[in-house]
């Protein structure tokens, strides 16, 4: 009886400490990053974020555009006039990126 009542507040004390130590735990502070594209060009050309983090492209130019990597990482398809485009980073890196329709556009996601 008395080998159960140790055991018994091993498990308690080591649950305690567990859920003690995840409710103080902070988790990392996500953020929304937004590239416009627009004058055929990505604004800002280079971005910085970290894992977990969303950047948006939004279309605001007078015709469709792409937020295409290089290394095939992301690919938004056509973002037509007006509408916008969202991707999570989960990778860290450094990924180019350009518009499928203007090879001229360049940006870079880099991801730290």
């Amino acid at each position: 009886m008395r080998v159960r009542r140790v055991i018994v507040g091993i498990v308690l004390a080591v649950l305690t400490l567990s859920v003690g130590q995840d409710a103080g735990a902070t988790p990392p502070k996500r953020r929304t990053h937004t590239v416009v594209m627009e004058g055929t060009r990505f604004q800002p050309e280079t971005i910085s974020a970290k894992p977990g983090d969303t950047i948006v492209w939004v279309n605001k130019d007078l015709f469709p555009h792409s937020a295409t990597s290089a290394a095939g990482k992301f690919d938004s398809s056509v973002i037509a006039v007006g509408a916008s485009w969202k991707f999570t980073a989960k990778t860290k890196g450094d990924f180019d990126y350009t518009c499928i329709f203007h090879p001229t556009m360049k940006g870079r996601l880099r991801v730290q």
